[in-house]
């Protein structure tokens, strides 16, 4: 959750999840949860409004690098998927310089015949 909000998913004066709800959606023990976001209101990243719900901190700004290290996340769970259906280290650093391949010829063909288009 403090990932996520100095990231700038939840803006400043967002409600966040209830502890029940995200919990239960997360698989989470209550407890857990209950434990986590005491720590959150404790480095000033969300309040509790009793009677309303917990909301992000009005005044904190996105970290910058936060798009980078997000894409990153997202790369390293597809990783792990890779690696749960039995791929190798070595298969999926093929298998994402082949698509990396792929993804820079098929922009190198639009680029080529866009100049085309230009040109003629």
């Amino acid at each position: 959750m403090a990932y996520l909000i100095r990231v700038g998913f939840f803006k400043p004066g967002e409600q966040i999840p209830s502890v029940r709800s995200l919990s239960t959606s997360a698989r989470i023990n209550y407890t857990t949860v209950t434990k986590a976001y005491k720590n959150l209101e404790q480095n000033d990243l969300i309040v509790s409004i009793r009677g309303r719900g917990m909301y992000v901190q009005k005044g904190i700004a996105p970290h910058q690098e936060g798009a980078d290290t997000a894409i990153d996340i997202a790369l390293e769970d597809c990783i792990k998927q890779y690696r749960a259906v039995g791929m190798t280290f070595e298969d999926i650093r093929a298998r994402i310089n082949h698509i990396t391949e792929q993804l820079e010829t098929e922009t190198r063909s639009a680029a080529e015949e866009k100049m085309e288009y230009y040109d003629a």
